[in-house]
């Protein structure tokens, strides 16, 4: 009897979990409409050149049809915190340099070099996979995604390398790209995931 018992809640639990896994979670913050309208809500029109087209991997936004402005914003803190939680290293195998300088030498002469690789290109390889990570998110989410101007895309967007930005700054540009997520849907051509 205590077998079958056993045997029945542990065919029963992965479908209670997997019941809770698809729940939809409430909106992790509410915001009245004073506060959506004191969002400002940035321009998309510019003059589209090749120059500009051939940047739209690293400058882009997210607008879905239909979204109002809590569900944006959640939907892209919450992409925001996995994007920013991945982590990069650039370690080089040492033992090739253990072998040739020792265990003391290759062991310095690694950490040095992984020091020196990381300082010159970790930055940008943190900020790449960064934006690989928002647009698999987003793209998961359902929103599309579309190319802007650099200098535009700085006023509502931040790129995290060596540094991260913290506190309110983060959630002023949070809230801008969500405004625009949540906004009127731009007159640009869709970008391709």
């Amino acid at each position: 009897m205590i077998r079958k018992f056993a045997l029945g809640l542990c065919l029963a639990l992965p479908s209670l979990a997997s019941a809770q896994a698809f729940k939809p979670e409430p909106a992790a913050r509410t915001f009245t409409e004073a506060e959506i309208a004191a969002v400002p809500l940035s321009p998309l029109v510019f003059k589209e050149t090749p120059e500009i087209a051939a940047d739209f991997d690293k400058y882009f936004f997210f607008h879905r049809a239909d979204t109002d402005f809590v569900q944006a914003y959640d939907d892209i803190s919450r992409c925001d915190a996995f994007a920013a939680g991945i982590s990069f290293s650039s370690n080089v195998d040492t033992t090739a340099a253990m072998v040739q300088y020792g265990v003391v030498g290759g062991a310095i002469g690694g950490a040095i070099g992984n020091a020196i690789g990381d300082a010159i290109f970790g930055s940008a390889e943190r900020r790449r996979v960064r934006r690989i990570n928002m647009r698999n998110c987003m793209g998961f989410k359902g929103y599309a995604r579309y190319g802007m101007e650099r200098e535009m895309w700085q006023a509502f967007h931040f790129e995290e390398g060596n540094g991260r930005v913290e506190g309110d700054k983060r959630t002023d540009y949070l809230l801008k790209q969500a405004r625009v997520a949540s906004g009127p849907t731009p007159q640009l051509k869709e970008l391709q995931p």
